[in-house]
């Protein structure tokens, strides 16, 4: 009778248990300490593949950027204002119309290439420069400011320089934090994230199904579904219409200390290109990841 009771009160503790393990949640924050300092690398591979008149061209590109976020105060309202600074941007790229390319911001090396010198004026005007940004504890960025002096370097560069506008820039230090839900979740619960980027050639839209997963060693794992699309821009030169893409990514986040430990994205497009009357289609498979150094 004893052993029964001991055997019934311990089959009501584990369901007790499970149902509990069930229902945990957890809550997941940006977290920031005024004074320090962060150091993020960011590597892209991309491959593309063009079909023109029938003759097909493969061309491969990687870049990786080095960057900063100084931790300048956090809010009454928990909001977290830093700097986030580029150290270094290296560029290499082979085949298409260009060939061989290569470039690195912090080389003191002199530059024959046309379209290197061209790309060097405007990353080396981006370098070093500090981007005003308000993050809140979501990692949603409230407001970015660029420096007037970079907008007005970027003017003066010619059409290289043209094609990176305030937006442009803008865009670029919002999309590197994961946007976290504000209230507590469990293993299976969903959100959406939507971001637009404006290109010369039109505007496109990136819209993510993340999934938290759940924690293990400390980091929270969430999977991201993109979708892509693109709004072409009326009276570009070159029309691109997105025709499929598809993709995945991994984010890993320390749950203590509050920030991305490592992320991964994977897409897939496949793109019609107008220009001059010519179409072009084009496959194009790139890989980003973003790793804290420091």
């Amino acid at each position: 009778m004893v052993s029964r009771c001991i055997s019934n009160i311990s089959l009501i503790v584990a369901m007790f248990l499970g149902c509990s393990a069930g229902i945990a949640q957890d809550s997941l924050a940006w977290k920031f300490t005024a004074g320090e300092s962060l150091k993020y690398v960011v590597q892209q591979s991309t491959q593309m593949e063009m079909d023109l008149n029938g003759q097909k061209q493969a061309m491969t590109m990687n870049q990786t950027m080095d960057m900063a976020w100084k931790i300048a105060s956090i809010e009454s309202n928990g909001d977290t204002k830093m700097s986030q600074i580029v150290d270094r941007v290296q560029f290499k790229s082979e085949g298409g119309p260009f060939g061989a390319v290569q470039f690195d911001s912090s080389s003191k090396d002199a530059v024959d290439s046309p379209l290197v010198k061209s790309m060097a004026e405007v990353f080396k005007k981006i370098v070093g420069q500090e981007f005003g940004v308000t993050m809140q504890p979501t990692g949603k960025v409230q407001q970015v400011t660029v420096p007037p002096s970079l907008l007005k370097a970027l003017t003066e560069s010619g059409p290289a320089g043209n094609a990176m506008n305030e937006d442009t820039l803008k865009q670029m230090m919002t999309q590197s934090a994961v946007t976290l839900p504000a209230e507590a979740i469990k293993a299976g619960d969903s959100w959406e994230s939507n971001q637009k980027v404006e290109l010369p050639f039109g505007t496109m839209t990136v819209s993510s199904t993340l999934t938290y997963e759940g924690t293990e060693n400390g980091l929270a794992k969430i999977t991201m579904q993109p979708k892509i699309d693109v709004k072409p821009k009326e009276g570009a030169p070159i029309t691109l219409t997105m025709k499929k893409s598809e993709g995945k990514g991994t984010v890993m986040f320390d749950v203590a200390k509050g920030r991305i430990a490592k992320s991964d994205l994977d897409l897939t497009m496949e793109l019609m290109v107008k220009q001059f009357g010519t179409q072009i289609p084009q496959t194009l498979r790139q890989k980003t990841s973003m790793v804290l150094a420091e």
